[in-house]
């Protein structure tokens, strides 16, 4: 797989109301200040439904947004005020063709995750730098592996369930097995929600994420165009240690 797969329309539905629940909002809040900090223009990579774009939109920050997804931007253009459509549109981020250059450039929820093969993780960092003012900055996120997960795989865990609208319930089941050597974890999410009628649909998406460890992101990163400022352990920008979730990477141009 060399290139981002399209999320599949019911993922791009449900995915505001699920993850509300299944993640904790601290990169949401670390992201905005980091714009908060910055002078300038901001770009989103991966700005999906617009988490983290559409609070930074209400703060008035001047952000921009690409996501690969058509349903992913058919949705936040939903919630978005006309006014701002022209901030954000389907790009890949392998090869960005943007007019401006920004401050800051971030790429959330382990956008680069779905960068599966090197030459397509080069080839973003290299796209991302061009689009990068000299001294700016450029912040992404990719989970620590879990090696006993990554061993045992998942099979089958619900992970959430509730309401997506008044009366009508939402269900998702995840599993996922890896490859040690590719490094690669391949999931499975099926869906089950509640229709008009008490139709029941269910729905399965097959995706691939490549998982990284913290040498082999410096390496890459000194391959490409960018410089390594540092790397982090949480979003509160702690240190590395046996207990870290996140990578929080910062490179600078």
């Amino acid at each position: 797989m060399t290139a981002q797969r399209e999320y599949p329309d019911f993922v791009a539905r449900f995915y505001d109301v699920i993850y509300e629940k299944v993640t904790s909002g601290e990169d949401v809040k670390y992201y905005l200040k980091k714009m908060r900090e910055t002078e300038g223009p901001v770009l989103e990579l991966g700005v999906g439904t617009g988490r983290i774009f559409l609070r930074a939109i209400e703060e008035g920050i001047d952000i921009y947004g690409v996501d690969n997804s058509v349903h992913m931007i058919q949705s936040l253009k939903k919630k978005l005020n006309k006014k701002h459509h022209h901030r954000v549109e389907v790009q890949d981020v392998k090869v960005l063709n943007l007019p401006m250059e920004f401050n800051l450039i971030i790429a959330p929820f382990r956008m680069f995750s779905h960068l599966i093969q090197v030459e397509d993780q080069l080839k973003a960092l290299n796209s991302v730098y061009k689009h990068m003012r000299p001294g700016s900055m450029f912040i992404f996120d990719l989970y620590v592996p879990d090696l006993e997960m990554l061993y045992k795989g998942l099979n089958e865990v619900q992970d959430f369930e509730g309401e997506y609208e008044n009366g009508k319930l939402l269900k998702r089941t995840v599993s996922a097995s890896s490859d040690p050597i590719k490094q690669i974890t391949y999931g499975t999410m099926k869906f089950e929600w509640e229709e008009e009628e008490g139709k029941i649909v269910r729905r399965e998406w097959n995706f691939q994420m490549r998982y990284f460890f913290r040498y082999e992101l410096e390496h890459l990163i000194a391959r490409s165009d960018l410089t390594l400022v540092t790397i982090f352990g949480d979003f509160h920008e702690g240190s590395l240690g046996p207990e870290s979730k996140d990578f929080v990477v910062i490179c600078r141009k």
